[in-house]
């Protein structure tokens, strides 16, 4: 038993290895842009970009990497999981600012939780981050059969990269969103890390602008409707640039946790899609009377007037 268990923790490890090697390799191409969404690091410098989303891999495989030499690793994850992705969140953005200026930064993880982008991820954390672990540890667990069955029957491989690549994304998105905030007017900053065109305070601002507004409405409306709609949208790395990909989530759970805006924006859909559907019966009830009278009763003067030609040619 002790060798079969320690046999399964050494195929763990060596899985674990390949998918974060295999991710760290992708790193090196994250500049690519595969579609239009709008990232945080794409305020980034290429070679700056791809040093943030080497640590954010880094952080994540240390953490799990840790916790697979646990005796119930699942257990620990599922009751500190959250505090292991502010972990994660906060040495990831620590090791990104020392590697850039050269000395120790230390982040209060308090500070952090206030970031309107940290905000958003843990709404999301359960999913984001400690799903892909269990899943990792047993691609077959109930927990994968609960929120991906019965469009994915089991996780391979690739899936399992696919969701910790959007771990480590959603970490470098995270940790420049921050940085964008708190390090905003110190232009030395800029300088040392964002592209030549966000060198404009005014290009600058818009991004930043942007970004929040997309976060903003993320948080009021696309994720109440994605909840609803049993959708997750993830970014994956691939060795042509990062793309955003929309995959099937049972999320039903998470309905009940919505309140306020959130809430409301949910009803706003109910009722659309109600009216739609009751104009979409009476165009159909009306399109149906109005066929029945042309068939009917034109029909029937149609074949009159014929009639009295008819007869009246006889004559």
């Amino acid at each position: 038993m002790a060798n079969s268990e320690t046999f399964k923790k050494s195929d763990l490890k060596n899985l674990t290895s390949r998918i974060f090697s295999k991710i760290l390799y992708k790193t090196n191409f994250s500049s690519k842009k595969g579609n239009q969404k709008l990232l945080s690091i794409d305020l980034l410098k290429s070679d700056v970009q791809k040093d943030l989303l080497a640590i954010s891999a880094l952080r994540t495989e240390e953490i799990f990497t840790k916790l697979l030499e646990k005796k119930d690793p699942n257990s620990i994850m599922q009751k500190k999981g959250k505090i292991f992705f502010l972990q994660c969140l906060k040495k990831s953005c620590e090791d990104f600012l020392a590697k850039q200026y050269g000395y120790k930064v230390k982040i209060n993880t308090d500070t952090l939780k206030k970031s309107l982008y940290t905000k958003n991820l843990l709404k999301d954390v359960e999913l984001i981050f400690q799903v892909p672990f269990y899943i990792l540890v047993d691609p077959k667990s109930s927990v994968f059969r609960l929120i991906y069955y019965p469009v994915y029957n089991f996780a391979s491989e690739s899936f399992i990269e696919a969701l910790i690549d959007n771990i480590v994304l959603e970490i470098s998105n995270c940790v420049v969103y921050f940085s964008i905030v708190k390090f905003a007017s110190v232009y030395a900053f800029r300088q040392t890390l964002y592209r030549s065109k966000f060198l404009s305070l005014r290009n600058f601002e818009r991004f930043k602008n942007n970004l929040s507004w997309k976060l903003i409405t993320k948080s009021y409306v696309q994720r109440p409707v994605d909840l609803y709609n049993n959708r997750y949208e993830i970014y994956i790395m691939r060795t042509n640039g990062i793309f955003c990909r929309v995959i099937y989530a049972n999320r039903s759970r998470e309905i009940s946790s919505l309140e306020n805006f959130p809430l409301l924006t949910l009803t706003v859909v109910e009722i659309r899609d109600f009216i739609i559907n009751r104009l979409d019966e009476t165009i159909y009830f009306l399109s149906k009377g109005f066929r029945f009278t042309l068939t009917t009763v034109f029909g029937q003067v149609i074949g009159l007037v014929w009639r009295g030609i008819i007869e009246g040619l006889k004559k």
